[in-house]
């Protein structure tokens, strides 16, 4: 297997990565024309009309050791460049030139070190300093009263005009230069890190919160969203907005105070704080246009050569305002001008014994034909051999490198997915061994191209990003939900032993008939006329329904206990507030987090509901978690976020989905490969959903046996095990 192996590594590096040059090579008009589409079963990076490994290594800029081990060891795609280099080498000069000399001679310096090497350069869209300081009134206004280097509004049509004209012709110099032919794309970046934040969240943790933005290119941009969404019709925005005299010149972006306000209990009430709500959804729109405005840049002037690769969609598992997220991504996965997503997977569950959840709601994005790459930016042990140690440094040898390694590969191989490793603090990777970590990785990631990168998981976990429009701010009472529901009850999916798929409310309607048992809506509380519908429409062929909080409580009108228990087939009280914890009716475990909730909505009891959990304190004669048989569909719900791997896995095979182990590791798998990260020494039992010709370990290139539809295997705490299954 391993001969069969490195022999498929060879010829995959040979079809797809080697371009033989003697220097490095000049433009022409024969440049390499890369793409992402569909490659057995996922979308996949294209060259030439072959597929390519999506494996990457990025740094702040060329050093020759990891260029020359790193293409040693295989790989031939890299990437550089961050924020602050932008602004100290800003690429539009003052007196309207465009001069990426910065650029240039990076890009030149890693050709020296690796000739047949291609690069994927961040090139940012931030206006530099000095436009900013000349257009004070495009920039963005905070109207917590914050005050930072001054940025553009996104909303900015000037600066979209002339920062875009700029960056068009930085795009035209990249392709025309005599590395023109090494780019294999370009990654559109702008926002606090380069991440497409909005500027917000530079203050994250400013209390109140920056509540950005108040400008009035803001402010234009939200009566033209507010013209389209009302139909250009003054009556309609009064209605809405509760405002008999208001006219759409008139309006003004919602300030912090208002957002801040919450008319009914933690929520947001329709009726009467539809402004806030407006402006949210305005706030997203704009930072989508923004992105797709730098990428379609890139496409036209690349004709449609280069890929572009944005940070954008991150789950939103950080515990910071609003203003702060993604919450536009269903939008931004229909542009015809985004080919790639990237984010680092979650810094919450990434030591040693966690998932590494990567960011993105895969599935989704994979349904749109998007590649995502996971910023594998975990740190070595060699951090902590520094005089001052990062303190997010969670491993002490290289053996327990080589763990946290092995699971973001896994993690990636098994979702069909790219890669890059992120060197962020500096000599992470110069150690031997971990090169050579990188090297089988890399070897094994060209055997995957190879196999089946089609998903296989009969569980899909739903979101609606802009429910959080109708909840207050986080970090309150008004809502702890949303980060225990994305920090707390995510963990618990990876340890049910079998898969799932993530996807967001929008894609339902596509999603129907593909097989899913159980539908997980995780933070479904506010739906659309449109997206209910959906729903509904899956209550049938004997699927199981799990609610959390509040499902299809709000809508653009109003907030309706009655429509949450028509959807869900469950009758509810209303709680003022309570904590998010219950107790196990079945095994008295306490279960959930520790935090106050307003606005909590128990089961009410019936001779049909059965009860799962109690709650504790003021709530403990109260049903907090419930399960409902209806003719042809299962229905559970939980206010809190307390649903264990245990019961999952329980409702899992109940609903009849394949668990794959019930040893509560992290796991992670496709039709070709399977990933297994231990939380516990022992013996695992592993049972296939279908009998496999041959099943390999990869770490240790060892055959675990053929013809075989089960087996064992017996792993250390916190290590990794990646299966490649024939």
């Amino acid at each position: 297997m391993k001969t069969l192996a490195i022999g498929l590594a060879a010829m995959l590096s040979a079809t797809t990565l080697a371009l033989a040059a003697d220097t490095v090579p000049q433009a022409s008009s024969t440049r390499p024309v890369w793409s992402v589409r569909e490659w057995r079963g996922m979308p996949g990076l294209w060259k030439d009309g072959q597929p390519v490994t999506p494996m990457i290594f990025w740094q702040w800029q060329p050093e020759a050791y990891e260029i020359e081990h790193f293409s040693e060891a295989g790989i031939n795609l890299f990437s550089f460049f961050g924020s602050f280099q932008h602004y100290a080498h800003p690429y539009w000069k003052q007196d309207g030139r465009v001069e990426t000399e910065f650029q240039d001679a990076e890009i030149r310096k890693l050709l020296s070190y690796n000739r047949h090497a291609f690069v994927l350069p961040r090139l940012f869209a931030t206006a530099p300093d000095w436009w900013a300081k000349a257009n004070p009134g495009e920039l963005c206004q905070y109207s917590g009263g914050q005050t930072n280097k001054p940025r553009e509004s996104f909303a900015s049509q000037k600066c979209r005009d002339e920062t875009g004209q700029a960056y068009r012709r930085a795009v035209r110099h990249m392709l025309d230069a005599d590395y023109g032919q090494r780019l294999m794309g370009i990654h559109v970046t702008n926002g606090p890190w380069g991440e497409n934040f909005y500027w917000d969240a530079y203050f994250s943790q400013a209390k109140p919160p920056a509540a950005s933005d108040v400008s009035e290119p803001m402010r234009q941009r939200l009566i033209k969203y507010l013209r389209t969404k009302y139909g250009n019709d003054p009556a309609r925005l009064r209605a809405a907005w509760k405002d008999g005299a208001l006219t759409f010149e008139a309006v003004q972006v919602p300030g912090m105070k208002q957002r801040l306000q919450t008319t009914a209990g933690p929520w947001r009430d329709p009726q009467q704080s539809r402004a806030v709500m407006d402006y949210f959804e305005c706030h997203n729109e704009v930072a989508v246009e923004m992105v797709d405005h730098y990428c379609r840049i890139v496409k036209e002037e690349s004709r449609d050569t280069l890929p572009t690769v944005v940070f954008f969609g991150y789950t939103m598992d950080e515990n910071w305002p609003i203003e702060c997220d993604h919450r536009g991504v269903s939008k931004l996965l229909r542009s015809p001008h985004v080919d790639m997503l990237s984010a680092p997977h979650t810094y919450y569950r990434r030591a040693l014994g966690g998932d590494g959840e990567m960011r993105q709601y895969l599935a989704s994005a994979a349904l749109h034909g998007k590649l995502f790459i996971d910023e594998g930016d975990d740190q070595t042990y060699l951090e902590k051999r520094k005089a001052k140690p990062d303190r997010r440094c969670h491993v002490n040898t290289v053996t327990e490198t080589q763990a946290l390694l092995y699971r973001e590969f896994g993690n990636t191989v098994t979702h069909g997915v790219g890669l890059w490793y992120m060197d962020l603090n500096g000599g992470w990777f110069r150690d031997p061994v971990l090169v050579d970590t990188i090297g089988r990785m890399k070897k094994w990631a060209d055997v995957a191209m190879t196999c089946s990168r089609r998903r296989n998981a009969q569980v899909a976990v739903i979101s609606a990003p802009e429910s959080e429009f109708y909840l207050g701010y986080r970090q309150t009472p008004d809502n702890e939900i949303s980060y225990g529901l994305y920090h707390d009850q995510m963990g618990e999916f990876y340890r049910t032993g079998a898969p799932f798929d993530w996807y967001l409310v929008d894609d339902l309607d596509a999603i129907r008939d593909r097989g899913y048992k159980v539908f997980v809506f995780l933070d479904c509380f506010y739906l659309t006329d449109q997206q209910r519908k959906s729903v509904e429409a899956l209550r049938s062929d004997g699927r199981t329904l799990l609610w959390f909080y509040a499902p299809g409580y709000a809508s653009q009108e109003n907030l309706s206990l009655a429509l949450m228990g028509a959807l869900t087939g469950f009758g509810f009280d209303p709680v003022e507030e309570g904590m998010l914890q219950g107790v196990l009716t079945d095994s008295g475990q306490t279960v959930g987090i520790a935090k106050r909730q307003k606005s909590l909505f128990t089961v009410r009891p019936d001779k049909d509901v059965r009860e799962l959990a109690r709650g504790t304190g003021v709530l403990k004669d109260k049903m907090v978690m419930a399960l409902k048989k209806h003719p042809g569909w299962t229905s559970v719900f939980s206010a809190i976020p307390g649903v264990t791997s245990d019961q999952l896995r329980k409702l899992y095979q109940e609903a009849g989905v394949h668990v794959y182990t019930d040893c509560g590791d992290v796991l992670s798998t496709n039709e070709s490969w399977l990933m297994l990260h231990t939380r516990t020494a022992g013996t695992k039992r592993i049972i296939l959903p279908k009998t496999y010709r041959k099943v390999t370990e990869i770490t240790t290139e060892q055959m675990i046996g053929e013809n075989i539809r089960a087996f064992t295997i017996t792993l250390p705490q916190y290590s990794t095990a990646v299966f490649l299954m024939e």
